[in-house]
């Protein structure tokens, strides 16, 4: 068992809680912002770089491809460099995508790529050991919630700023403003890293597996981990179909399908700070994400086999009901993954969890495309994210037993 890092104190915790917190959501919100910066000007972007716009839509695929690699040893590196010096890490390698990316080739764009998968492999373990460490246990749920709202935050920032600052002045103009902000985070940073890293371990042993000895070696996170496969899937299917839906099969103008894909990522950062409430409340996150999961199942196999059929508003109000859930589950299952460690295996076992995340960000839109190649319909498509929410009830419960079978020896002992 690895000696768990020194706790600060009450007084401590308390006076440094809020401002980890805001460091970890805003870092948070760079890296996420800066992922999105090229589908959002993907036309503009494609044609500077000189590719074809398919081809930028695959760089979103291979950057979260680089980041599920990368989850592999960030949490060693997290423990060995400190979470704050691991933040500080993603912010200049976010800086060092956004810089590359000036350069205008398609050699650029790749390095880009790299290096926001890089950074973004690296935030969640880092934010992890920070947040464990200064929140008390009973406000988890809502501060790692809190915190997620991070990923939604940054594409309402790429939308917003980018189209804007590439109207006025060029494309180039996005890429250096969130340069420019990692860097003056990154300085930002600086100032508390010797408070926050004094529990770091320089000589944490590295694994030819990375985290996933712990997926190995500790039967609930094996669930657990699978569970946040099929979650992930279903909340990538929403988001990167919903507006095909509704332009294609319900008809709706691009602008109006616009406005309610915008409104169910506000349902879904509303939904994480909700959910991390309720939760906290409990007093437990498993009940919440068994909630979640059945409603996903629920509203998602509504919207496949009567999609094409319910009234234009009853399809948008299930649709944002489908952001606040299959959106809104992250923060509540990191404090869940948070609970279920030693406070200085919190890392590890975030990034081991992240890498089955990570493949079902990949394989659930991929698929999603295969039912409607086959099928000619996106309501049928939405059978995937049902299926999932179902396989997610079914590893909730596994991970409930296997962790029940694992208290038990230590109980009788």
């Amino acid at each position: 068992m690895t000696a768990s890092p020194p706790t600060p104190s009450t007084s401590t915790s308390r006076a440094e809680g809020w401002w980890v917190l805001a460091a970890t959501t805003w870092v948070q919100v760079l890296c996420s912002g800066a992922m999105l910066l090229v589908p959002t000007l993907a036309p503009q972007v494609a044609a500077a770089f000189g590719v074809p716009t398919g081809w930028v839509g695959l760089q979103v695929s291979l950057l979260y491809g680089v980041a599920m690699l990368a989850s592999l040893q960030s949490a060693v590196v997290a423990r060995r460099l400190g979470g704050c010096r691991a933040s500080q890490l993603a912010m200049a390698l976010v800086l060092a995508g956004c810089m590359l990316a000036l350069l205008g080739t398609p050699w650029a764009l790749l390095g880009t790529t790299v290096m926001l998968g890089l950074a973004y492999g690296l935030t969640s373990p880092a934010a992890a050991e920070l947040l464990t460490r200064y929140t008390p246990a009973g406000r988890r749920n809502l501060v790692f919630s809190i915190k997620q709202t991070g990923v939604p935050l940054g594409g309402v920032l790429a939308g917003l700023l980018a189209p804007t600052l590439t109207a006025y002045w060029s494309w180039h103009t996005a890429f250096l403003a969130v340069g420019v902000a990692c860097l003056s985070m990154l300085l930002l940073l600086q100032v508390r890293r010797a408070l926050w890293d004094q529990a770091r371990q320089p000589t944490a042993p590295m694994r030819g597996s990375g985290s996933l000895a712990v997926l190995r070696s500790q039967p609930p996170m094996r669930w657990l981990g699978a569970a946040g496969f099929c979650l992930s899937a279903a909340q990538l299917s929403l988001l990167s179909f919903a507006v095909a839906f509704m332009v294609e099969e319900r008809l709706l103008a691009l602008v109006t399908a616009g406005v309610v894909v915008s409104v169910v990522h506000v349902a879904g950062v509303t939904g994480r700070i909700g959910w991390g409430v309720l939760a906290d409340y409990l007093g437990r996150s498993l009940p919440v994400l068994l909630g979640l999961a059945f409603t996903i199942t629920l509203v998602f196999l509504v919207l496949a086999l009567l999609g094409a059929l319910l009234p234009t508003w009853t399809v948008v109000m299930l649709l944002v009901l489908a952001g606040a859930t299959s959106v809104g589950w992250n923060g509540v299952y990191l404090a869940e993954v948070a609970r279920r460690c030693q406070p200085g295996e919190v890392g590890e076992a975030t990034a081991a969890v992240l890498v089955l995340t990570y493949m079902g960000v990949l394989v659930g839109p991929a698929l999603f495309s295969l039912i409607v190649w086959v099928t000619g319909s996106y309501a049928v498509g939405f059978l995937l994210p049902a299926a999932t929410g179902g396989l997610a009830i079914l590893s909730l419960q596994r991970y409930r037993g296997a962790g029940q079978a694992a208290e038990a020896p230590a109980t009788l002992r």
